[in-house]
């Protein structure tokens, strides 16, 4: 991987930036706690983020309103990812994502998990046809939501990429050798903590068992497993571009 930079304060630059995804740096400790209200982005555009939803929902029934977890003052600064959490509804995620508004302090921030086999092949999933970005093939996982939130209000994003990795492969994290490593890549409002689990099994066994989890789960989020051994392994799939970059920054090209 390469060495943590110590810039804090991530901005959204706006649409021009879009597909200019860059790795932040390796982080060891995560800090966020949940605060009051919802994000000013949220109410200040009411109207345009319902006819925006509406519209979505028109070309997807799937899509589901539920409540998720933005954030705002991100930074990554010695080692440390810090932010503030605040929640919205799946609505405002998608706009957000959608018209990628220069200035405003809002990220979807998430956690993903880099599954790396004991044959050194990085595991990925295709999307299925009914979620927010079919046919994507990206890392497991997904927006934190009040699940996610602990007692005492912190948000567990290290937490959330187990979870999401359980749900979405069947896999348990606790089965991954020695401590996970973290990256932060972002892409305008776009930031992942990408956690890299290195699992005990080789590439044909991991595909194997997460292959037969999704086949039993009729809503399952994959509809197929992806394993990559190069960078160049991911010509020609539609990987999105934060996930190209941590790709760049964990295997041999």
């Amino acid at each position: 991987m390469s060495g943590g930079d110590a810039m804090s304060g991530l901005r959204n630059d706006g649409a021009g930036t879009a597909g200019q995804a860059r790795v932040i740096g390796e982080v060891s400790a995560v800090e966020i706690g949940l605060g009051p209200g919802l994000p000013a982005f949220a109410t200040a555009r009411r109207a345009e983020i319902e006819a925006h939803w509406q519209a979505r929902l028109a070309a997807n029934p799937a899509l589901f309103n539920g409540a998720v977890l933005g954030f705002e003052r991100v930074s990554v600064a010695g080692g440390r990812l810090s932010a503030v959490a605040r929640r919205m509804d799946f609505a405002t995620l998608l706009a957000l994502l959608d018209w990628r508004p220069a200035g405003v302090d809002l990220f979807n921030l998430f956690g993903a998990a880099a599954i790396l086999s004991s044959d050194g092949r990085l595991v990925l999933g295709r999307m299925n046809g009914w979620t927010a970005n079919p046919g994507h093939v990206k890392f497991v996982g997904g927006t934190p939501d009040d699940s996610d939130v602990t007692a005492d209000g912190r948000v567990d994003l290290v937490g959330s990429i187990a979870r999401e990795c359980a749900e979405e492969t069947g896999l348990d994290a606790a089965d991954a050798v020695g401590a996970p490593s973290f990256l932060v890549v972002a892409d305008g409002p776009l930031v992942g903590l990408v956690g890299v689990l290195r699992f005990p099994w080789n590439a044909a066994d991991l595909v194997g068992r997460i292959e037969r989890f999704i086949a039993a789960d009729p809503n399952a989020e994959i509809e197929a497993v992806v394993a990559l051994s190069r960078v160049s392994d991911a010509a020609g799939l539609d990987i999105p571009c934060y996930n190209r970059v941590a790709l760049d920054a964990l295997l041999p090209r």
